[in-house]
């Protein structure tokens, strides 16, 4: 109890605080300035007249941050000042936006064109309220099943990340808004998250962390970066010159700008000398007493502070930041939004379990109906922390479900006292026709600064226990923002709705599934475990990851030379989430692609244009999907590759293609991929880059990463 109550005091404190920097954002955003320089030159030639005409002093000015979110105006040159803000899901507190799904939720989806559409508005209410920068998406892979920022991700494997981020980045950034893909990198849990050092290999990095930060910046086009607080093999990110110039810029080309972390700079030479561009949110290592300090010590040079600047010139000029108006009220939230945000919603739940057909409920029939849980009034909209937004309104599972019952059914709404059951309310329940609970976790549980447990908190796994003896009838519906505990109730109630986190449609989607308006078409983005150990991660995972003290929420006060790190050893490798279940033979709870459907769906006649892959050609494989049921349905077909022989150890499958299709009952559509040779590429370390060993590979297309439906040979030549 004494962790939730400091988690609550925490979230209210971020909240009031980022509330009050947005306020204070509003003079800065009505002075509009434009550069003073002649309006005929181009790019190149606007920033260099602009750094010519720039002091010292007005340099050290522009690469550290103020106001907690701003990026200072220089009047005299005629550079406004920037606004930033929070977060992948909607804009973080300035006011009320639309709230869509986590990040979580919207990676279940498996659908490229939602996450356009996602990116789209979000960009178009980041000009509505004057927001330039957006402090996301987070892409970070989801390697523990507890890590309290996993909701802010895109899942577990790299290539459905990747894919994602890219639509997803390219929407938000068509509207003239620049976005910072975060956290880079290996931040994949939040204890203790500025003294904790990632220890990981260099094959794991390049074909498992680095992926999606690859795809955002080189297929994306993502103009900003941010680093993230952790230690990577020994050197916090900030200051970590591998990551940040020799990946970054000279290996993947990025030409926009590194942001760091709120607070996460622990000097000032480090960083400068990686090439981190901006400190946020303050002045405080990048300033000028220290800079001019170091500049006189020789320690570092003008030209590492004239680097800095030119790559924030550079990005903001190009993507015209500089003189440009709040758009106004034509791209706030309205209707439209709202509907973006619940088309998305509605493909994001993942029907775990459906015995006997239990689902979907019948409106037409007459039947009793005892609604009760925690969060079926109300229902959490998102997880907590800088991601949080305030919504324009929400309805939860039990209004929702008020709104579309007819006269048939009798709707009982049972609250609970600390989720116990007495005899009045025993009665109620055995007396019911179905149950519907909703249970899981919320913003105290899922969050930033925190790990959570694996286990659903307030005595909740006891309640399905007793609910479900009492009446088996019982449909379980849990928000989280991955996988929890299941294996001690799981079998004992006929259906399971995971609903992650939903925005501020998260009871009407979750009513439509239940009662059929909404065919369930999400898949799981990563691997539901039965056990704790049977997650290779866990095995170098501090023990007590689910501690909260305000030691190890802030510990960036304290002065550097009493910091002491402590090691996270990724000893896993590549070998992660559904990677290691598969390769290891390990029973999942549910597998990495994984959902349900109210129709079914056969797969048939795959076939390829030849037998035969060479290297800078592509090799098209073709499959026939029909709805063999009796409604419409939407399903995700996904493609794997298996390497039949290697000189290096390589996971049993790895994803390398999907599509989601919607299809009428009977209709058969033909999905195709295309294959090359990068798609079967290992890192190797002993050359520093990818590698693709001439021999046979296998095509796997299936429904999940275990539901294989069928599979074929090709044999890839080298020469």
């Amino acid at each position: 109890m004494r962790g939730k109550l400091l988690r609550k005091i925490v979230s209210e404190i971020i909240i009031k605080r980022d509330k009050m920097f947005a306020e204070r954002s509003l003079p800065q955003k009505e002075q509009i300035l434009t550069p003073n320089v002649n309006q005929t030159f181009d790019t190149n030639g606007k920033i260099s007249h602009i750094f010519g005409e720039m002091t010292l002093n007005e340099k050290i000015d522009l690469i550290s941050g103020e106001n907690e979110f701003g990026i200072s105006a220089n009047p005299r040159l005629g550079l406004q000042g920037l606004w930033s803000s929070d977060a992948t899901a909607g804009v973080h507190n300035h006011g009320r936006c639309t709230a869509f799904s986590s990040p979580i939720a919207m990676a279940a989806s498996w659908n490229r064109e939602i996450m356009q559409k996602v990116g789209e508005t979000i960009g178009k209410e980041c000009r509505a309220k004057g927001v330039s920068i957006l402090l996301a998406p987070g892409i970070n892979i989801y390697r523990v099943p507890t890590n309290g920022r996993n909701f802010e991700y895109f899942g577990e494997d790299p290539f459905l990340a990747s894919e994602l981020v890219v639509p997803y980045i390219q929407g938000v950034q068509d509207q003239g808004v620049i976005t910072t893909v975060k956290h880079f990198v290996c931040n994949n849990s939040d204890y203790n998250r500025h003294r904790s050092n990632s220890i990981v290999d260099e094959r794991t990095l390049h074909e498992i962390y680095f992926p999606a930060f690859k795809a955002a910046v080189q297929r994306g086009g993502s103009k900003g970066v941010m680093c993230a607080y952790n230690l990577l093999n020994g050197v916090h990110c900030s200051e970590n010159k591998y990551l940040l110039t020799d990946i970054l810029r000279k290996k993947w080309g990025f030409t926009g700008f590194i942001i760091s972390d709120w607070n996460s700079l622990y000097s000032t030479e480090g960083p400068l000398m990686a090439g981190l561009d901006l400190e946020m949110p303050k002045t405080k290592y990048y300033s000028h007493k220290k800079i001019e300090n170091l500049l006189e010590q020789g320690k570092i040079s003008l030209g590492m502070i004239n680097e800095r600047v030119v790559n924030l010139l550079r990005t903001f000029i190009k993507s015209e930041l500089y003189g440009k108006p709040v758009s106004g009220k034509n791209l706030e939230y309205g209707r439209k939004h709202d509907i973006i945000a619940k088309e998305a919603a509605q493909e994001c739940p993942v029907l775990l379990k459906n015995d006997n057909a239990i689902l979907p409920l019948d409106l037409n029939k007459k039947q009793k109906i005892v609604i009760l849980g925690k969060n079926t009034d109300p229902t959490p909209t998102g997880g907590g922390g800088s991601s949080s937004v305030i919504t324009y309104g929400t309805q939860s599972i039990k209004e929702s479900i008020k709104a579309i019952i007819g006269n048939m059914t009798e709707l009982i709404h049972l609250p609970l006292k600390k989720n116990k059951i007495n005899r009045s309310d025993a009665e109620v329940i055995q007396s019911a026709d179905f149950i519907i609970l909703g249970v899981g976790l919320s913003k105290l549980d899922d969050g930033e600064f925190w790990d959570r447990k694996w286990k659903m908190p307030y005595k909740q796994t006891l309640l399905i226990q007793k609910v479900a003896k009492l009446n088996p009838s019982t449909i379980v519906v849990f928000n989280a923002g991955g996988g929890i505990k299941t294996e001690s109730w799981i079998h004992k109630v006929p259906a399971v709705l995971h609903s992650f986190y939903l925005g501020q449609n998260a009871g009407d989607v979750i009513a439509d599934i239940l009662f059929g308006k909404i065919n369930p078409s999400g898949k799981l983005p990563f691997t539901m475990a039965k056990n704790w150990n049977d997650v290779a991660s866990v095995k170098n995972y501090v023990k007590y990851h689910s501690k909260v003290t305000l030691k190890l929420m802030f510990p960036g006060t304290r002065p550097r030379h009493r910091w002491k790190s402590f090691p996270i050893k990724y000893e896993e490798g590549i070998m992660i989430g559904y990677r290691h279940f598969d390769s290891n033979k390990i029973e999942p709870q549910f597998p990495f692609g994984f959902g349900l459907s109210y129709t079914s769906f056969k797969y048939s006649n795959l076939r390829i244009s030849s037998n035969e892959l060479r290297k800078d050609e592509s090799l098209d494989v073709l499959v026939d999907i029909i709805n063999s049921g009796k409604r419409e349905g939407k399903e995700v077909v996904q493609l794997y590759i298996k390497d039949l022989e290697c000189s290096l150890i390589r996971p049993e499958k790895e994803l390398k293609g999907f599509e989601k299709i919607s299809l009428k009952p009977n209709e058969t559509k033909t999905v195709q991929f295309s294959i090359n040779s990068s798609q079967l590429a290992f890192y190797d370390e002993e050359i520093h880059d990818w590698k693709v060993e001439q021999g046979d590979f296998e095509v796997l297309i299936g429904k999940s990463s275990r539901d294989i439906a069928l599979k074929t040979r090709f044999n890839y030549v080298s020469e």
